[in-house]
C-alpha cells in the first residue's frame, strides 16, 4: 500500500487513513476499541487513534505495521499468527506463520485484511454501542415541562422527523452489515425491520390524512379546497392526489426482499412524504422499538462492562440463570411490539443494581473533559 506524509511535525503516528469502500470516516481507539465517525474534512488531533475512511487526496497514510496488530488485538481479532519485521530498506512488512510452520508476507488477499477493507472497519466483539447507554442515560435526567419528563419526554423532544431520520440511517446500516456481521444484524434488525417500516408509514400516511382534511379550507369557483406545503388541493381529490401516491412507497416497502432493497424503500418513502412536520405525534410502534433496543444496548453494557448482574425475580433468569443468556431470551421475547416491557425490565436492573446515573454521566463528562 502507497504511503505518504501530511503534517509530519504535528500528526506523526497519530493516525491512520484507510480508503474506505463504504466513503466513511471512522475513528477507532486501538486501546478500548471504542469507535465514532467524523467528517473527512475535518482535521482531528486526537491520541492513539486509528481513522479509517476517505483521505482529503494528499494519499494514503498509515498506521505503523507493528501498531497494526495492537489494535487488531483491543478489537478481539486473533492476531497469534501475525507478526511484523523491519525491512532492510528502513519499511516494515506484516508476516503471518502458515500452516507448514513457515513465515508468509500477509497480501490484500488475506481474509482478514479483505474483512477490514470490505466493512471499512475493524468488528470489536468486547464493546456494544456504548453510545446508546449513554443516550438512554441522557434520557431517563431529561425534565422538561413542554414535554414532560424521563425518557418518553425526551424522546418527544426530538420532533417527528427524527424518528424517520434514525429509521433511515439504522436502515442503512443494516444494509452494510448483512453478509458480513449477520450477528450484529440480527440483533438490531430485532427491532428495526420491514413490519416497523409498514407501521410507521402507515401511521404517517394516517395523520397526514387527518392533518389536511382540517386544515382551512377556501374556495376556487365554489369549490373548495385545501393548501398542503404550498401546494393546492380540492377537498375531493385529496385520498387520489395526495395520499395514493403514498401507498405506492409502501407497497414497494412491502416487496423489498433485501435489506438494501428496504433501506432504498423506506428512504424514498420519507423523500416522497410532503409534510415533515415536528408536531405530528411520533410513531407507537417506533417508540416501542427504540425503548427496547436502548434498553438492550443498555443492559448489555451492565452486565459486561460494569459488574450488574440480570434481575432475579422473573422466569428469563430462572431458566438460564445466566445473565447475557438471560437478556437475549427476554429480548427475543419482547422483540415484537414489547420493548417497553423490556425497558422495564432494565429500569429494574439500575435499581436493584445500585446504578447512579447522575454519578456515571458525571464521570463521562469528567473522563471526556480530561481526554
Amino acid at each position: 500500500m502507497a504511503t505518504t506524509k501530511k503534517n509530519e511535525s504535528k500528526n506523526a503516528s497519530r493516525k491512520q487513513v484507510i480508503n474506505n469502500a463504504n466513503g466513511e470516516t471512522k475513528v477507532v481507539c486501538p486501546v478500548c476499541g471504542t469507535e465514532f465517525d467524523v467528517l473527512a474534512e475535518h482535521e482531528h488531533k486526537e491520541r492513539n487513534v486509528t481513522v479509517l475512511g476517505v483521505d482529503s487526496g494528499a494519499g494514503t497514510i498509515v498506521l505503523p505495521v507493528s501498531r497494526r496488530g495492537e489494535a487488531l488485538e483491543a478489537a478481539g481479532v486473533d492476531t497469534s499468527k501475525y507478526f511484523s519485521i523491519k525491512l532492510p530498506t528502513g519499511g516494515e512488512q506484516m508476516m503471518k506463520m502458515g500452516d507448514d510452520g513457515k513465515a508468509v508476507p500477509v497480501t490484500q488477499d488475506d481474509p482478514i485484511i479483505k474483512a477490514i477493507l470490505g466493512a471499512g472497519t475493524v468488528s470489536n466483539r468486547k464493546l456494544f454501542r456504548r453510545w446508546v447507554m449513554s443516550q438512554v442515560f441522557h434520557g431517563l435526567l431529561y425534565r422538561c415541562r413542554y414535554y414532560g419528563d424521563g425518557f418518553t419526554g425526551w424522546l418527544k423532544s426530538h420532533g417527528y422527523p427524527y424518528q424517520w431520520e434514525m429509521l433511515v440511517e439504522e436502515l442503512r446500516v443494516q444494509a452494510t452489515l448483512y453478509g458480513r456481521d449477520m450477528e450484529n444484524f440480527t440483533a438490531r434488525n430485532r427491532w428495526f425491520d420491514k413490519a416497523l417500516a409498514v407501521a410507521m408509514a402507515g401511521d404517517y400516511i394516517g395523520q397526514l390524512r387527518k392533518d389536511a382534511n382540517s386544515r382551512p379550507r377556501h374556495r376556487c369557483k365554489g369549490v373548495p379546497y385545501v393548501t398542503v406545503e404550498h401546494k393546492h388541493y380540492f377537498v375531493a381529490d385529496i385520498e387520489k392526489k395526495l395520499i395514493a401516491p403514498l401507498w405506492a412507497y409502501v407497497r414497494a416497502i412491502e416487496k423489498a426482499g433485501t435489506p438494501q432493497a428496504l433501506y432504498g424503500a423506506v428512504k424514498a418513502f420519507w423523500r416522497a412524504c410532503p409534510v415533515k412536520s415536528w408536531s405530528y405525534a411520533q410513531c407507537p410502534e417506533w417508540k416501542d422499538a427504540y425503548k427496547g433496543m436502548g434498553a438492550y444496548a443498555v443492559m448489555q453494557n451492565l452486565l459486561r462492562f460494569h459488574g450488574c448482574t440480570f434481575p432475579r425475580d422473573n422466569d428469563f433468569y430462572s431458566r438460564s440463570r445466566r445473565g447475557l443468556d438471560a437478556l437475549e431470551e427476554a429480548a427475543s421475547c419482547y422483540g415484537d411490539g414489547e420493548g417497553w416491557r423490556l425497558f422495564g425490565l432494565m429500569k429494574q436492573m439500575l435499581s436493584e443494581n445500585h446504578v447512579d446515573i447522575e454519578r456515571k454521566m458525571q464521570q463521562w463528562s469528567e473522563a471526556k473533559r480530561l481526554r
